[in-house]
């Protein structure tokens, strides 16, 4: 509910997995849509970010995708599953991107955590409807980011992006 607290999820009930100091897997807390948006449904809203950054839109994870896809592959920006081939690869951690994104897994709606490692989603701040929101998804073992409308109640990290004026 909207307490005024920023509430996250540490993978596995772990405070440590929240912590970016774990040299492990230093995953980040991991957070549910309306949390993230601090119970704002406008599209690139602060919601937790620190003042000046924002969560990044849908249509600007798309301009990162086609930006990083390879000269004659597509990135359907509606599309709803895998695609933008290699894009993925350069997102993950050591990638050419600088994006460095760490699969830290996720918190489902009932608590339970699982693909700590081999998954990893970032929340977008466009809504598909009252129970679902866009997200990327990048699994370790694919070359492409995933796009799909998940759950809002499933803990996903949140990568914020700075505002332009």
């Amino acid at each position: 509910t909207d307490n005024a607290i920023i509430e996250k999820y540490c993978y596995g009930n772990v405070a440590s997995n929240c912590t970016s100091n774990n040299p492990n897997q230093p995953d980040g807390g991991l957070y549910r849509w309306d949390e993230a948006m601090q119970y704002v449904t406008d599209v690139g809203t602060r919601g937790i970010c620190p003042a000046g950054f924002h969560i990044p839109t849908d249509s600007e994870f798309s301009t990162l995708e086609s930006y990083l896809k390879d000269v004659g592959q597509t990135c359907a920006v509606t599309r709803s599953g895998a695609g933008c081939s290699t894009a993925g690869t350069k997102l993950k951690e050591n990638g050419t991107s600088g994006f460095e994104g760490n699969v830290a897994g996720t918190v489902s709606g009932t608590g339970g955590s699982a693909y700590r490692t081999s998954e990893g989603w970032w929340w977008s701040s466009l809504e598909l409807d009252a129970g679902n929101a866009y997200s990327r998804h990048l699994v370790s073992s694919e070359t492409t980011v995933r796009r799909f409308p998940y759950s809002k109640v499933n803990g996903y990290s949140v990568r914020c992006i700075q505002d332009y004026p």
